[in-house]
Order: C-alpha cells, then sequence, then structure tokens
C-alpha cells in the first residue's frame, strides 16, 4: 500500500513538473487522464484483495490531485478551487475502478477485463478527446500507439487476448462516455 501511494504522490509532482519542459505530443502525457488512472491500474495491480485494491485505487489518485496542486503552489501557479473539485471527483470515480481493474488484470478474474479497461482508456482518449475535441493529431496517434502497446503487453500476462478482445468493445463505448462528459465538463 506505500508503494502505491507513493505512486500517487510521485505521478503527481512529476506531472506539475513536467508541465514546463514537454510539447506536444509529449505534453499530453501530463494534461490527461489515461496516464492517471494508470497509476491507479498499477497500484490496484499490487495489491493482494479486491478491497485493497479499490483503496489503493482512489488513494493513489487523490495523492496525485493532492501533490499536483501542492508541486504548483510551490511552483508560483495558481490554483483554481473549481479544478481541485473537478479532478478530486475524478479520482475518486476513477482511482477505484482503476484499481479494481489492476487486480482484475493481475489475477485474471474475470478475464481480459482490467487490461481492457486500461486499453480503452487510452484509446478512447486518443479519439475524443485529442482527435475530435482538440484536434491534437500528434497526441491522438500517441495515445493510440500506447493504447496498442498495452493491449499487447497485457493480454500477455495469463493469455488474456481473447478475453480482452472480448472486452474490449464495451469498455471502449464506457471511455468514450466518460471522455465525452470530461469534456464538456472542462469546456
Amino acid at each position: 500500500m506505500l508503494l502505491a501511494l507513493g505512486l500517487g504522490v510521485v505521478v503527481g509532482v512529476l506531472t506539475s513538473l513536467l508541465q514546463a519542459h514537454l510539447d506536444y505530443p509529449w505534453l499530453a502525457l501530463v494534461n490527461a487522464a489515461s496516464p492517471w488512472v494508470t497509476t491507479a491500474f498499477v497500484a490496484g495491480a499490487l495489491q493482494a484483495r479486491l478491497s485493497t485494491a479499490v483503496l489503493a485505487g482512489v488513494a493513489a489518485t487523490a495523492l496525485e490531485v493532492v501533490a499536483y496542486y501542492v508541486t504548483a503552489d510551490l511552483r508560483g501557479f495558481g490554483v483554481s478551487m473549481t479544478y481541485v473539485v473537478f479532478w478530486s471527483l475524478c479520482a475518486v470515480v476513477g482511482g477505484p475502478v482503476f484499481g479494481a481493474a489492476g487486480h482484475a488484470w493481475r489475477r485474471a478474474a474475470p478475464a481480459g477485463l482490467g487490461a481492457a479497461l486500461l486499453v480503452a482508456a487510452y484509446a478512447s482518449e486518443a479519439v475524443v478527446a485529442y482527435h475530435f475535441r482538440l484536434g491534437y493529431t500528434s497526441s491522438a496517434w500517441l495515445f493510440g500507439t500506447i493504447a496498442l502497446l498495452l493491449a499487447v503487453g497485457l493480454g500477455w500476462h495469463r493469455r488474456q487476448y481473447p478475453a480482452l478482445a472480448r472486452w474490449l468493445v464495451p469498455a471502449l463505448v464506457a471511455g468514450a462516455a466518460g471522455h465525452a462528459v470530461v469534456g464538456l465538463l472542462l469546456e
């Protein structure tokens, strides 16, 4: 659990620091939801029990938000309470889901579901957020490539490829809906 909490702090701090040094398409990695829920996924995958994985996922994402905004404030950037509340709500929703997804992937129970959720997070963000909403083609390609690499890499564990493929369509629909809602709320 300490490793999961540490991951949240490190990712939050690095996100804030790297925003000043990266350019597109790489800047998208520190301005997007998918990399943050990846932390919850990893935190959940490290846990032996589902209940602990859910807790680790929400703790990691909540700490990402805290660490990000504390670092931004220390760097002299203004902190909007609207965004703090918004991203905190995203952490409370996404953290448990992706913590559980990481646990499901590691146990392969149900096979393919956890992997499909993470792959769909990147793929749907590529299409909905970066391609359609923002028109950032290079970032869309980057996130699409990451989704493909995740499908290959995560599917390899316990040979979850067929199950991942079965879960991928509903996961993509859910991911696209989630990114569409986030896009509407941010505008």
